[in-house]
């Protein structure tokens, strides 16, 4: 990573709001894909910089096949909300005392990436099961809301401090109709 560059656009927005709580926004360095890890004690000393991080299981390129409709109970989305927990909880941690404020400044509910466009209109998806359940959420029972909402919820607690990102369920919505169309089918 080019420090010089952070440091100089650091510098000349610090230089235009000035320095101290009160004087402008907190800037945001996405950690480049690299891991939160690798931006411990970057540009220490500086004042109010954010590291931002996009973590999903989605584009991992794995097949991500196990189960997520496991239930309703206490074992409701099977791995994936352990998945979530030990994935990013101890790092997100790390991160908030090795660099300071951490956020995710993107994560979603997909453990897959079989959502409509998820990857792009026309590339199919790495998933290796079957992606027609996840096109059409109107065939999802309560086992499989129950193991999104666990697996959403255990993201949730383990990243802290967050920006949930949703796709389009359907072409012509805007994100309030996405949002009460999420909220009325019980996956939150």
């Amino acid at each position: 990573m080019c420090v010089y560059s952070y440091l100089e656009a650091h510098n000349m927005i610090r230089n235009i709001t000035g320095v101290g709580s009160g004087n402008g926004a907190y800037i945001s360095v996405h950690d480049g894909f690299q891991g939160i890890s690798s931006w411990a004690g970057f540009m220490e000393g500086s004042d109010r910089v954010i590291l931002d991080t996009h973590p999903y299981f989605a584009f991992s390129g794995n097949p991500n096949t196990q189960p997520i409709a496991t239930g309703t109970g206490s074992g409701a989305g099977g791995v994936w909300p352990g998945m979530a927990c030990s994935a990013w909880g101890a790092g997100m941690n790390a991160s908030q005392s090795n660099f300071g404020v951490t956020v995710a400044g993107e994560f979603s509910a997909g453990y897959n990436d079989c959502g409509l466009f998820v990857k792009g209109v026309g590339i199919k998806a790495t998933f290796g099961g079957d992606c027609s359940i996840w096109q059409n959420s109107t065939n999802w029972d309560a086992s499989t809301k129950a193991g999104v909402k666990a697996f959403t919820l255990a993201s949730m607690d383990a990243l802290q401090d967050w920006f949930f990102w949703t796709w389009k369920v359907r072409l012509c919505c805007v994100l309030a109709v996405v949002l009460l169309f999420i909220l009325n089918n019980g996956w939150f």
